[in-house]
């Protein structure tokens, strides 16, 4: 009887903790998705107030990242990119494939973004 119970309770402890650190923290994904960029092209994502982490990876010259209504610092064209930034008031991430006189290639994007 002990040991059934031990391993029962073994198994709520790990349980909780898999909670406390994968779903009970609080930690939404709130877009996880690969997109084509034309030259020139944007994406923009409505964010309301909160702290968010953004991990974006881009191929070919890159992407840039802008994060308006905040005050965190952009990127210039870059293949990857990871940072946390807060959003006192809502905002937006846009993730562009700068502009090379219409003549660039074309960037795949991921785009994961986490509101913490």
């Amino acid at each position: 009887m002990i040991n059934h119970f031990t391993k029962v309770t073994g198994g709520l402890i790990w349980a909780s903790i898999l909670c406390v650190f994968l779903t009970c923290s609080g930690q939404r994904v709130v877009c996880d998705e690969i997109k084509v960029l034309k030259d020139g092209e944007a994406l923009s994502y409505k964010m309301d107030t909160g702290m968010y982490k953004l991990e974006m990876t881009a191929s070919n010259d890159g992407a840039s990242v802008e994060w308006v209504g905040s005050n965190c610092p952009g990127s210039p064209e870059t293949k990857s990119y990871t940072s946390i930034c807060e959003f006192a008031q809502t905002g937006q991430i846009i993730i562009k494939n700068p502009s090379a006189f219409g003549l660039g290639a074309a960037t795949s994007v991921t785009v994961k973004i986490t509101k913490l």
